[in-house]
C-alpha cells in the first residue's frame, strides 16, 4: 500500500467519523441523560468487542502456524528447547516478535491427567518479576485461570472446540493480560491442542479508562455535554476505524507469513496444496487440461548439515531456492491463483513444483531436466565447495487420470522421487502404478529384516575357494542368505542394498562374522585336515566408516570364540575404499597389523588409481566375474586379464578370479598365471554342515597348474 492509498482511506475514516459523530450529538441533543449513558455503554462494550476480536483473530492466525506432525511428537520435558521443539515454535516466535502486544504465545492439550502445556514461544531463560520461569515446560500442568473458556475450546472429544477471548482482563504474577484461544487442527480436521495469547491489556484498560472519564463529562452544561461528546465520539470512532484496517493489514501480513518459509521465502506446505487443491478442481470441471507435480530431495544434504553445521545447512538451501526460480523463471514467488508454475518448500530439503499445464518447454520430463542442469554446479557455502543433486519424482494428472487427492499426488511424486535415489540419484523417475507395490515390498522386506536377524531366518552359505597351483580348496567366502516365513527366499542382491540404505547393514555383518567366526572353529574341532585355512567376509560401508570400532569388533569376536586372526580375511569392495580412501586405509592397515587377511573384491569395477593401489596392504585382488564373460572367445578380453594378473603379481599379491563357471576359463586362468579362482565350477556355496565333505569331495578336480618358461 503506497502513501497516496493511505491518505485515501484516512480521509474515508475522517469523513465517516465526523458524519456518525454529528449523528450522534444530535441524538445527544434530544436526550442528554440517554446519550451520556449510552455512550459510557457503547464505548466500553465497543472497545470490549474489538479487542475480544482482536484476540481471536490473532489466537485462529497462530493455530495455522502449528506444524501438527511436530507438535505431536512433543510430549516428553526433556524435549523443551531441543531441535524438534525449536523448529515447531519458531513460527510462534517469530509471530510473538511481529506483535508488540503479545506477551504470551502458547498451546495445550488435554488428556485423563489434566491439561498439559507443549509449546510456549517465551524467551528461554526469561524470568518474570519475582522470578520465576517465563516459559512453560513441555507436558507441565496448566492451571486455567478461566476454566470456562478453556474448556470451550478444548472442545468435548468429539466435536472441534470454539475459538474465545476473555472479556476483561485478567492479573495475576505475570501481569495484566487478556486472552485468547482457538482450537488447532490438523490436515484431517481433527483437533490436536488449544493455542493461547495472552495480550497486554495496559492499552485496552487505557482506552477504556479514557472513554468513560469522557463520559462523565455528560454531567456539563448541555451545550458543553453535545461539543464534547461529538468530539469525544468523533475521536474513538476515528480511532476505532484506523484500528480495524490496522489490525485487517496485519492479519493480511500473518496470512501471508503463514503461506510462506521462513528461510527461503518460498511458498510452504500449507500453500502449495491450496494451490493443488485448486488445479484439481480446474481439472476436474475441465477448465484446466492437465498438470505435473515435480518433488525434489536433496541427496547428501543430511551429511552435508551434520558436518558443516546447521547454518551452513541453511544457506544451502537459499542457494537452492535461488537456483531453482532461475531455473523455473519465476521472479517474484506467488502462493495463489493460476501461476504456471509454483515452487513450493515443503520442508528439510523436500522442494514441490506445481506446473500447470505441462507442455513443450514445460513437459515434466524436460522441464525436470532443465532444473537438475541448474542445480548441478557446485555450492560455496561457509568456504567450503559442496555438490548436492537432487532426485525426482514426476507425477502427471489430466482429466482422464485426475481421480486421486492432493495427498495421494504427493505421496505417489514421492514415491517415484525414491525410485529415481534407487535409480542412482541426480535423476528423475516418473510415477507408476507398479511403484507402489515394489515400495510396499522394499517396506516389507526393511521391517522384517529387523526381526530376523539372530531368530534363525538369516543363515550361511560357504564357497570353497581354489588355490589354482595345487588344485587344493583352501578357503571359503561366507555368504548370507535370507529364507523369509512367508515371501520365501529373498535374493541378497534385494535385501543387502535396502539394509545399506537402512542402517541395518552393520548389525548383518555383525551377525555374518560372528557365525562365520563359530563355524571355522566347528570345522577346525571336527576335522583340522579338511578344515579350510580362512574364512573371508565381506565389509560394507557403513562398517568401515565405523574406523576403530569396527576393529575393536573383530578383535573382541575372534577372542570370544578362541580363532587366530590369520584365519579370517575380509573383502571389501573398490567402490567402498574409494568413498573415504584415508579413512579406509587407517582402518585396513589396522587390520592387517593384528594378522588377518585382506583382499579388494569386484577389481576393476571402480575408480581406483595404481598408486593408491599399492599403499594399501591387500593380499589378494579379487579380478570381478564380468572379465570372464567373453574371455574364451575376445583377445581384447583376454589380453585385459593377462594385464590385470601381471599387475597383480609385480604389485606382490595373489590373483583371484571369480564367476568361473566352465572348465576352458580355468584353463585360460592357469595359462595366464592366475593364482586362484572361485565359482559354481568348483562348488556351489553349500550350508556350513556340508562343507567338510564338499572340502574333500571337490579336492582334485582342478589339475595343479604347470607353469613352463622358455628360456632366455
Amino acid at each position: 500500500m503506497d502513501r497516496t492509498d493511505t491518505l485515501l482511506i484516512a480521509a474515508r475514516q475522517r469523513r465517516q467519523a465526523i458524519w456518525e459523530s454529528v449523528s450522534v450529538s444530535a441524538a445527544i441533543l434530544i436526550v442528554v441523560a440517554a446519550g451520556v449513558l449510552g455512550l459510557w455503554v457503547t464505548s466500553t462494550n465497543t472497545a470490549r468487542a474489538d479487542f475480544r476480536h482482536y484476540l481471536i483473530g490473532l489466537a485462529q492466525s497462530a493455530a495455522t502456524l502449528v506444524d501438527p506432525t511436530l507438535h505431536n511428537e512433543l510430549r516428553s520435558p526433556g524435549q523443551l528447547n531441543d531441535d524438534d521443539y525449536l523448529r515447531a515454535v519458531e513460527p510462534l516466535r517469530r509471530m510473538r516478535r511481529a506483535v508488540p502486544d503479545i506477551h504470551y504465545l502458547y498451546t495445550f492439550v488435554r488428556d485423563p491427567e489434566g491439561v498439559h502445556f507443549v509449546l510456549d514461544a517465551a524467551d528461554p531463560g526469561a524470568k518474570n518479576s519475582v522470578g520465576q520461569p517465563d516459559q512453560s515446560g513441555v507436558w507441565e500442568l496448566y492451571q486455567p485461570r478461566n476454566p470456562a473458556l478453556v474448556a470451550l475450546a478444548l472442545g468435548d472429544g468429539i466435536h472441534i472446540g470454539k475459538a474465545g477471548a476473555t472479556s476483561d482482563p485478567i492479573t495475576d504474577e505475570w501481569g495484566t493480560f487478556m486472552s485468547g484461544l482457538a482450537p488447532v487442527v490438523d490436515g484431517q480436521g481433527h483437533q490436536i491442542a488449544v493455542i493461547g495469547v495472552d495480550v497486554d491489556a495496559s492499552l485496552y484498560l487505557a482506552t477504556l479508562k479514557a472513554s468513560r472519564n469522557r463520559a462523565l463529562l455528560g454531567l456539563a452544561p448541555a451545550g458543553m455535554l453535545i461539543a464534547i461528546l461529538g468530539w469525544v465520539f468523533y475521536r474513538i470512532r476515528l480511532r476505532g476505524l484506523a484500528a480495524v484496517s490496522a489490525r485487517k493489514s496485519m492479519e493480511a501480513a500473518l496470512i501471508e507469513a503463514a503461506h510462506l518459509d521462513g528461510l527461503t521465502g518460498l511458498p510452504n506446505r500449507a500453500a502449495f496444496m491450496e494451490c493443488l487443491e485448486k488445479a484439481l478442481e480446474r481439472v476436474r470441471h475441465g477448465e484446466q487440461a492437465q498438470f505435473a507435480v515435480l518433488f525434489l530431495d536433496f541427496d547428501r544434504f543430511k551429511l552435508i548439515n551434520d558436518t558443516l553445521g546447521h547454518e551452513a545447512g541453511d544457506e544451502l538451501l537459499r542457494q537452492i531456492a535461488r537456483r531453482l526460480q532461475l531455473a523455473v523463471g519465476v521472479i517474484k514467488v506467488g502462493v495463489a491463483g493460476m501461476e504456471d508454475v509454483l515452487i513450493s518448500r515443503f520442508g528439510g530439503d523436500e522442494f514441490l513444483i506445481l506446473i500447470n499445464e505441462p507442455s513443450g518447454p514445460r513437459h515434466p520430463t524436460r522441464f525436470a531436466e532443465r532444473v537438475l542442469a541448474s542445480l548441478a554446479p557446485t555450492y560455496h557455502v561457509s568456504g567450503s565447495e559442496v555438490h548436492s543433486m537432487a532426485s525426482i519424482g514426476i507425477v502427471t494428472c489430466d482429466t482422464l487420470s485426475c481421480r486421486c487427492s492432493a495427498e495421494e499426488i504427493v505421496r505417489n511424486a514421492d514415491v517415484a522421487m525414491y525410485e529415481a535415489k534407487r535409480a542412482g540419484r541426480g535423476c528423475s523417475v516418473v510415477f507408476d502404478a507398479g511403484m507402489h507395490a515394489r515400495l510396499a515390498r522394499h517396506v516389507a522386506i526393511e521391517t522384517s529384516l529387523r526381526k530376523a536377524i539372530g531368530n534363525g531366518e538369516l543363515y550361511l552359505e560357504f564357497q570353497p575357494i581354489v588355490d589354482l597351483y595345487s588344485g587344493r580348496r583352501f578357503a571359503v567366502e561366507a555368504l548370507v542368505r535370507w529364507r523369509h516365513p512367508t515371501m520365501g527366499q529373498i535374493s541378497p542382491s534385494e535385501f543387502i542394498p535396502i539394509a545399506e540404505e537402512s542402517g541395518l547393514i552393520v548389525a548383518v555383518g555383525k551377525w555374518v562374522l560372528e557365525e562365520a567366526c563359530r563355524a571355522m572353529v566347528r570345522w577346525r574341532t571336527l576335522d583340522p585336515r579338511r578344515a579350510p585355512e580362512r574364512v573371508s567376509v565381506n565389509l560394507s560401508r557403513a562398517e568401515i566408516a565405523l574406523g576403530n570400532q569396527l576393529f575393536e569388533r573383530v578383535r573382541d569376536t575372534l577372542a570370544a570364540v578362541g580363532l587366530p586372526p590369520q584365519c579370517v580375511a575380509f573383502e571389501v569392495t573398490e567402490r567402498e575404499v574409494m568413498r573415504n580412501p584415508q579413512a579406509a586405509l587407517e582402518l585396513l592397515l589396522q587390520l592387517r597389523n593384528f594378522g588377518v587377511r585382506l583382499a579388494m573384491d569386484d577389481f576393476g569395477t571402480g575408480t581406483s588409481s595404481l598408486a593408491l593401489l599399492r599403499a594399501y596392504p591387500f593380499d589378494t585382488i579379487k579380478i570381478d566375474r564380468s572379465f570372464l564373460q567373453d574371455v574364451d572367445t575376445s583377445r581384447e578380453v583376454l589380453a585385459v586379464i593377462q594385464a590385470t594378473v601381471s599387475l597383480i603379481e609385480n604389485l606382490e599379491m595373489a590373483s583371484l578370479a571369480e564367476g568361473v563357471e566352465e572348465a576352458g576359463q580355468v584353463d585360460i586362468l592357469k595359462s595366464l598365471g592366475c593364482r586362484y579362482a572361485q565359482g559354481i565350477f568348483f562348488s556351489r556355496p553349500v550350508r556350513a554342515e556340508r562343507l567338510l565333505d564338499v572340502m574333500e569331495s571337490s579336492r582334485g578336480k582342478s589339475q595343479p597348474l604347470v607353469l613352463v618358461r622358455q628360456a632366455n
